[in-house]
């Protein structure tokens, strides 16, 4: 089950090229799926991340913009 919802706001630079995507996270605050930057797709994973890390990055909460009943996991 999604509970929590950040979307990326890493500034990389002169890496221009790099999307920041919106990752969906469970109760444990396992990465379980992500949607793509520009798409309105959420891609799931069929076992959880657990090694997916925020470190040096930076996140905003969007989970208010999402209906999490409707994003099966």
């Amino acid at each position: 089950m999604i509970i929590k919802c950040l979307q990326e706001t890493t500034d990389w630079g002169s890496y221009t090229y790099v999307p920041n995507h919106t990752y969906f996270f469970d109760e444990k605050s396992q990465l379980v799926g992500y949607m793509k930057a520009g798409t309105s797709v959420v891609e799931l994973f069929k076992v959880p991340k657990k090694q997916f890390s925020k470190t040096r990055r930076k996140f905003k909460d969007v989970t208010k913009n999402f209906k999490l009943n409707e994003i099966n996991c």
